[in-house]
This record gives C-alpha cells, structure tokens and sequence, in this order.
C-alpha cells in the first residue's frame, strides 16, 4: 500500500472517524507527565524518581535528563499550545523524525526524510538497513505486533510552528515507524492518537508584528489627518 491509496480506519468500532475529533487543546502539564510516564515505562533507570513531584517544574526537569535532545523545546520555544487530536492519514505520513542529533539516523534510512519513508525502506529491503544505521529494529517489530493485535498506542509527541510548517516526532518515531510498516503490510491506517506543540514561528512571527505595526501606524496618521480638518 502507497501513502496515496491507504483506507482509513478507526482504532475500534466505537470510535468516531478522525474528522468528527477536533483537536482540544490541553494543559502543557498534562503532556509533560504523559510523556514522563511512558518513559518510567520504558526506561525506569533513566528517570530520577526523586526529581518526580508534583511540581511542573520538577517534572520538565526529570523529562529534560531522560531526553535532553527531544525535550529542549518545552523549555526553549515558549509559549507552547499544546493540543490532542488523532492523526489524519495525510499528517501521519508527513511525520518527520525527531528535530535533533539523532534525526540523521532515521533520514539517512528513510526513502524521502519521514518515517513513513522508514517503513517503505524496511519494505523494500528489510531491517538490514535500520540496524545498521543504530536504529533499534526490535522495537519496532515488538510494536508492529502489538498493533497487530489490537494494542493501541499512547500518544506521540509531536511538535510543529505556526504556520505551513513539518511536524516533528519528538517521542514515538519507533512507534509511528511500526504504525506506517502495519498499514502498508495491511493497507490499513488505524489512526494514531498525539499531542501536537505549536510553538510561535521565527521567521513569521517578526512579518507579522512588522505588519500589523505598520497598519498600526497608517491607522493612526489616517486618524491624525481627519482630526485636523475644520469642519
């Protein structure tokens, strides 16, 4: 199965399709200990349980010294809306790996430089190619199956710009890989639940501050010339 011809399906038969799940937004702790726990899940020796609390603060530090590289931006890119919604077909396979170091790993394996195109190489020429870039291809068999089976994932972390801009898998690429290597085994997409960070824009957001400066300013000479005139 391409990316352009996938059936889109739902998780369980319960669940409404993903166009009738608006994205909500939620509070940024609320991600940050999601995040944390999948974690603890996963790798309980790289969490100081001590460091755990229920102080937001304590908690983005915890996640900071279990993912330096993926967790930067909560602190570095503020303010973050943080919204939950599921991933349409079209958003999922336009996932990119994460924005950090280890993002060259998965690129360099990936037909196109996302993690759809991860599976399509794994499609094409098996896990060789994964495990020798250092890419844990077990795990990604482990959550294949799982999928296979009917586990539903936790949420990804995904992180984005205002703006037209890529999304970036902060936590899950091994996850949203499994995902993309099932549907195209499949030829179908069980959409997938993520948080989405939307942080302000760089390069947009001064253009925007310059314009509405500059409509600012012509408001107030249009205002300034007409006080002027008799009556």
């Amino acid at each position: 199965m391409s990316r352009t011809d996938a059936s889109s399906g739902t998780s369980s038969p319960q669940s409404p399709p993903p166009e009738h799940r608006p994205p909500v937004q939620v509070p940024e702790e609320r991600v940050l200990r999601a995040w944390l726990a999948h974690e603890i899940e996963h790798d309980a020796a790289a969490i100081d349980s001590e460091m755990v609390s229920t102080n937001t603060a304590a908690v983005l530090d915890a996640l900071l010294s279990a993912k330096p590289g993926a967790a930067a931006f909560v602190w570095r890119e503020q303010p973050i809306r943080w919204y939950r919604l599921v991933l349409e077909w079209d958003q999922f396979v336009d996932l990119r790996p994460v924005d950090g170091p280890d993002d060259l790993l998965w690129r360099d394996v990936s037909t196109d430089g996302t993690l759809f195109g991860v599976a399509e190489r794994v499609t094409e020429e098996g896990f060789g190619p994964l495990e020798d870039a250092g890419i844990d291809a077990g795990a990604i068999r482990t959550y294949r199956d799982d999928l296979a089976a009917g586990t539903q994932f936790d949420p990804l972390i995904v992180r984005t710009r205002r703006g037209a801009t890529p999304w970036f898998v902060a936590d899950g690429n091994h996850r949203a890989t499994a995902a993309a290597f099932h549907a195209i085994e499949t030829g179908r997409y069980d959409p997938l639940p993520a948080y989405v960070a939307v942080t302000a824009n760089p390069i947009l957001e001064p253009i925007l501050v310059r314009i509405r400066g500059l409509f600012q300013r012509l408001a107030g000479r249009s205002i300034g010339h007409r006080g002027s005139r008799g009556p």
